[in-house]
């Protein structure tokens, strides 16, 4: 079994020289079996093992007992283990989801943490194959495509799995044969789970029609993976061809070129726009994605749906834009002082004015201006939009709402509150990425030059 093991991290490279591994020990018989094995394996493979365990705390004395052992377990052998106490049933209400996906979230979030400490890494998951056929049998249920079918991977990010071909059959067998010992989760053989009741009984049942269904539904699993591997080439090929922009909380697709696209293709890049931001596609349902495509049918701008955790899809002029939820930008005003940066920490942007001699100007980009310094009024300020904002925009004579010119320049409804406004004591100088204000502009009168940048706080 040693040698299985070790022949899936080479062969798969799952490890590389000097990674740093954290394995996801709950003290249970696969991830202990896990442990004995990345154990001997660390020296020859040469890399650094660390263990991470989360108690649940809805066990009781168990889960106490369940945090002990592994504790003793790793200091035994020398391993620095990360520990974390969290109900998972209150974390579950507070969320909104059910137990076994506040664990799930719990435990990867930890795991995650605890890899930033050592200095970024592999965690390491006890998944092994009979973990693989229920996974496939529960997303066959859901319903589910090619992407459900695979299941979970030997390799993903910076997740692996280097027992999933394993039985939980030759794991048992290993720890009693070698006289290893390790705790039992009652909870486990409780039919009140979704999973538990497919391992206790589902499978008995198939497995009166196939007794290998197991293995079976592992090689399933496998083809399903190496098509999706091909699928997905093409997808990205197309998706970056769409990309129009995106940040950690938006994604801009092209919605002329989405809706000249096979239905199967809008699909697959609506789901790749999704993951992009949420880091994964759980929880998103084939009803999600054909919410979606029916948004790109018959949607027209400022129509928007819901999908779930927050998530959001919506219309704006041209564009598809696939939103994570944010907190609504709050209104700020900051007041102005020359050859200083301030932060506007609402929205996460720089803003610096300094005075310089008309000889000394030069051409900028959209994000730097040049006004008269003699023509301001009173004191400046940065702010965001207010109700009834208006300005007169450079080469036109009469005043113009703030709201008109968004829509004129079909800026996005959630973006408007993060635009940045300079104002003086009567007029609003420079709505950004816009025009300044007409009577504002640089002529041959003019003797000083106020220069105006913003920027993003890393740049």
């Amino acid at each position: 079994m040693y040698r299985l093991v070790k022949d899936n991290i080479l062969q798969k490279d799952l490890i590389s020289s000097g990674d740093n591994i954290l394995l996801g020990l709950s003290g249970g018989p696969d991830s202990v079996f896990l442990f004995h094995n990345l154990i001997k394996l660390k020296e020859s493979l040469n890399f650094n093992l660390y263990a991470s365990h989360i108690n649940h705390m809805y066990r009781g004395e168990d889960a106490i007992s369940d945090e002990n052992f592994v504790r003793n377990l790793c200091k035994e052998y020398g391993i620095k283990i990360f520990v974390k106490r969290k109900n998972a049933t209150e974390y579950a209400k507070e969320l909104k989801v059910t137990e076994e996906e506040a664990g799930r979230i719990l435990r990867y979030t930890f795991f995650n943490e605890n890899l930033k400490t050592v200095g970024g890494g592999k965690i390491a998951l006890a998944h092994h194959l009979n973990d693989q056929a229920e996974t496939v049998l529960q997303r066959i249920i859901r319903g589910t495509g090619i992407d459900g079918l695979s299941a979970m991977s030997f390799k993903k990010d910076n997740l692996i799995r280097p027992i999933l071909n394993v039985s939980k059959e030759e794991v048992m067998d290993y720890l009693h044969e070698n006289k290893i010992e390790y705790c039992i989760d009652i909870t486990n053989e409780q039919d009140v789970y979704g999973r538990n009741k497919i391992r206790l009984n589902l499978i008995p049942y198939l497995e009166t029609l196939n007794p290998n269904i197991q293995n079976s539904l592992y090689r399933m699993s496998q083809t399903m993976e190496r098509d999706k591997k091909i699928i997905e080439k093409y997808v990205d090929q197309k998706y970056f061809e769409l990309l129009k922009n995106k940040n950690s909380n938006r994604v801009v697709l092209d919605l002329n070129k989405l809706k000249i696209m096979d239905i199967g293709e809008k699909g697959r890049i609506i789901r790749r726009g999704i993951e992009e931001l949420k880091g994964n596609t759980v929880n998103i349902e084939m009803k999600h994605i054909d919410y979606a495509v029916d948004l790109i049918r018959t949607g027209k701008t400022g129509k928007r749906i819901n999908l779930t955790e927050g998530f959001t899809i919506e219309i704006s002029y041209d564009n598809l834009i696939i939103n994570k939820r944010v907190e609504k930008v709050p209104n700020f005003k900051y007041n102005i002082v020359l050859d200083n940066l301030i932060h506007i920490k609402e929205v996460n942007k720089n803003i610096f004015c300094k005075i310089v001699d008309p000889s000394d100007i030069t051409m900028k980009d959209k994000n730097t201006i040049s006004i008269d310094y003699d023509l301001i009024e009173g004191n400046l300020i940065v702010r965001n939009r207010r109700p009834g904002d208006l300005m007169v925009p450079s080469g036109m004579k009469g005043s113009k709402k703030i709201k008109d010119i968004f829509i004129d320049m079909k800026v996005p409804a959630g973006e408007r509150d993060s635009k940045l406004i300079i104002a003086d004591s009567n007029n609003i100088l420079w709505l950004e990425g816009f025009r300044i204000h007409d009577k504002y502009k640089v002529g041959p009168a003019t003797k000083k030059i106020l220069n105006i940048s913003i920027g993003r706080q890393n740049e």
